[in-house]
């Protein structure tokens, strides 16, 4: 189950009773192996939002990810979306059709004096593309190459929810700063992010969901809002571990007079 823990941080502009459930989660359970990385998680994901998704390597950062797009079912338990929700996931691999022009895949094959007339097109392959010639095959591409086509195919593409997994790999300082600015400014905001970039989810996020042992913590904020909350939980966890084992100390002594 989702636990949500407030900050001292500021509360969005948007008003949270007033945004449409989009994605709900109920009592999902994923194992892999002999590992469970999700035991009986329910959350949901609202109109506006912008989760970033935080937690050590291998604890299902991205498995979360895979139920909340559909792409994976969980073992058991229930993943809805309202009904003609249209989502754009970035996966950590891509599969392009091999024979695909870079311009086949951001902009449908449309000619330049065509896409460059949309503002929003314009800036993405100003930024992301800059060095990638829109004629080349995929199957010629670096890596990175690869990944800043998949990110601007997905950018572009329209769609009501974002989830892009590690977005942030094979990017400058610069682009990342316009990275975030450009999601800021989507008129469809609702996004998840996984990034190792603090700076990212800070600059982007109006939640963050810690994945953990199982379960999935919820903080209100970006990511400092989110360090601040959890060190305040650790404190008030240890004080009260402190004060249970000073209780059973007590008992202790009790039953040995």
């Amino acid at each position: 189950m989702a636990q949500r823990h407030s900050s001292s941080a500021p509360i969005s502009p948007y008003d949270r009773r007033l945004m449409a459930n989009l994605i709900n989660v109920e009592r999902a359970t994923v194992g892999y192996g002999t590992r469970t990385l999700l035991d009986g998680v329910s959350l949901g994901v609202d109109e506006g939002e912008v989760i970033g998704v935080v937690g050590r390597n291998g604890d299902g950062k991205t498995t979360l990810l895979q139920i909340l797009t559909a792409t994976r079912p969980p073992d058991s338990g229930r993943v809805t979306h309202t009904s003609g929700l249209s989502v754009g996931y970035l996966h950590q691999s891509d599969d392009f059709t091999p024979e695909a022009t870079v311009r086949d895949v951001i902009v449908d094959g449309r000619a330049d004096h065509i896409w460059a007339a949309d503002a929003e097109t314009r800036s993405v392959v100003e930024n992301l593309l800059t060095e990638v010639a829109l004629d080349r095959e995929v199957s010629n591409l670096s890596g990175g190459e690869r990944r800043r086509v998949a990110l601007a195919a997905v950018l572009l593409a329209g769609h009501d929810v974002l989830v892009l997994d590690e977005p942030t790999n094979h990017l400058d300082v610069e682009v990342i700063a316009w990275l975030a600015g450009h999601l800021s400014q989507r008129r469809n905001k609702t996004l998840l992010v996984v990034s190792h970039d603090r700076w990212f989810l800070d600059a982007v996020c109006t939640d963050i969901w810690e994945v953990h042992g199982g379960a999935v913590d919820a903080y209100e904020g970006g990511y400092a809002a989110y360090v601040l909350a959890r060190a305040e939980r650790t404190r008030v966890a240890a004080g009260t571990e402190a004060r249970r084992r000073n209780l059973i100390r007590k008992e202790l002594a009790w039953l040995r007079r």
